[in-house]
């Protein structure tokens, strides 16, 4: 068989490695332990595995050692149930299949004149320590958050439901390199309409590899939107909770949070802190609601007062304000100097070692920010304005709403310079009109707004009995 075109193994040995050579580009941590196994002839073997990804103890003390004392055996059937003692093992022809396992850690046993070979799993990834998660921290609960390895994750889920109910199915994503996806349900809770639209998705996806969870979020998604219609989420009780809400939920191999779908605009609001104590049950979700409207229209009606509207403002205060103002810049200027100054401390502390962060944003904004004042470059009310703006964002980052709320507040802070109060109303009718139109897997994203459903209320604009949410069923609207 010509090597160049071959895609299965063969009876001969010294072929099947020359060519797993190849295909490995005579890689070095490919490695290869040659041996010879007792037959009713004397056979030759070949062990292959990846060096660094094999748990090499793995190899000698339940595949090698067992091997060598193989006095007959009949076949390659008798090799995996008489003699191999590791618990994932199969046997295998397609040459792809054989590729597919050596670069996900598994060690392949070749023996010459059988046409079949034994794939066993002994991967040892390396992975860091669970740690608490980063943005989705809460003062009482859970401290968990997820890894980036796809096993230790869905074992938090199962460790955390211990339910025969919790579904597992997982899917391989990409054509050069196979990534592993897991969708996760609960039997009697998910929406069937909505898992059965999120495995279709998924096994849609054309890409040749898959690196990062965004290739899946998109996919999920559809279609470009200014909201994120897929919650992200890196704490396992949060995705246990949507679970028993009958929500979907995806991990990526590689990726230290879960993807959750169907995703509503209320669920942006929802944080553990509510859900863990008792306090905050009335006043925390208004208050990022309120932070929410705040990020993207403060900017908006400071431009349309300075402007338009000096009459909001007390007169003792109007001439200090606005008409005496002498800063160089003009106000939608200052504006935008100013949230860039935000936003460039931003970028910086996320490129720049731990220990310099508080250097940085002390540089940034007391050096920087308080010479632009003294220098006459912004107004200090400016200042305070984009600092409130900038913190109201913050406040509603977790889960993925924080860029939505940057290029809103751009398109009011325009509407409000060029066009004033009516400008900014006419945006937000706009606004709810196209986030009414949005869709996550077929289910509104104002639900249950709208359309309005009375029943789904109770964990909208405040926490409900806890009791109540536990034993209430979800249910979701769907539209075409």
């Amino acid at each position: 068989m010509n090597n160049l075109v071959q895609t299965t193994l063969t009876i001969s040995l010294e072929k099947n490695i020359n060519h797993l050579k190849e295909q490995f580009n005579h890689s070095s941590d490919l490695k290869i332990r040659q041996l010879t196994v007792n037959d009713e002839v004397i056979r030759d073997a070949a062990i292959l595995y990846l060096d660094g990804i094999a748990n090499t103890q793995n190899i000698q003390d339940n595949i090698l050692s067992p091997l060598l004392r193989i006095i007959k055996f009949d076949n390659i059937d008798a090799v995996i149930t008489r003699h191999l003692s590791i618990v994932d093992v199969a046997k295998i022809g397609d040459f792809n299949e054989v590729l597919a396992g050596l670069s996900s850690g598994k060690t392949l046993v070749l023996i010459d004149g059988y046409k079949e070979g034994i794939l066993a799993d002994t991967a040892d990834w390396q992975k860091r320590s669970i740690t608490e998660p980063d943005t989705q921290r809460s003062v009482k609960g859970s401290m968990i958050g997820f890894t980036e390895q796809l096993k230790v994750n869905v074992n938090l889920l199962r460790n955390m439901t211990q339910t025969h109910k919790l579904g597992v199915e997982n899917i391989q994503v990409g054509n050069e390199t196979k990534t592993d996806v897991s969708i996760l349900f609960m039997e009697d809770f998910v929406d069937e309409k909505v898992l059965v639209e999120t495995r279709q998705k998924i096994k849609e996806i054309d890409v040749t590899y898959l690196l990062e969870a965004r290739v899946i979020e998109d996919a999920l998604e559809g279609r470009k939107t200014l909201f994120p219609l897929a919650f992200t989420c890196e704490r396992p009780d949060v995705t246990v909770s949507a679970l028993f809400e009958g929500r979907v939920a995806i991990l990526v191999n590689g990726t230290p949070y879960s993807i959750i779908v169907p995703t509503l605009f209320l669920h942006y609001f929802q944080q553990p802190d509510e859900y863990n104590t008792k306090s905050g049950r009335y006043g925390n979700r208004m208050l990022r609601f309120f932070s929410w409207i705040l990020s993207i229209m403060l900017l908006g009606l400071y431009v349309t007062m300075v402007r338009f509207h000096h009459n909001w403002v007390p007169h003792k205060f109007v001439k200090s304000f606005f008409k005496e103002s002498d800063t160089v810049f003009p106000t939608l200027m200052e504006v935008f100097f100013v949230l860039l100054l935000f936003q460039l401390l931003v970028e910086a502390s996320l490129r720049i070692p731990k220990a310099t962060v508080i250097i940085v944003s002390l540089i940034g904004a007391i050096v920087v920010g308080q010479t632009a004042v003294s220098a006459k470059l912004i107004h200090p009310l400016t200042l305070i304005i984009v600092g409130i703006n900038f913190l109201a964002s913050i406040a509603i980052a977790a889960g993925g709403l924080y860029g939505t709320s940057l290029t809103l507040r751009a398109i009011f802070l325009f509407w409000g310079f060029f066009f004033g109060l009516k400008g900014l109303i006419v945006g937000m009718v706009a606004l709810i009109i196209y986030m009414a139109s949005l869709k996550s897997l077929g289910v509104p994203y104002l639900a249950p707004f709208i359309p309005f459903r009375p029943k789904e209320m109770k964990d909208v604009l405040f926490r409900g009995d806890l009791r109540k949410l536990i034993n209430s069923k979800h249910t979701y609207p769907h539209k075409k």
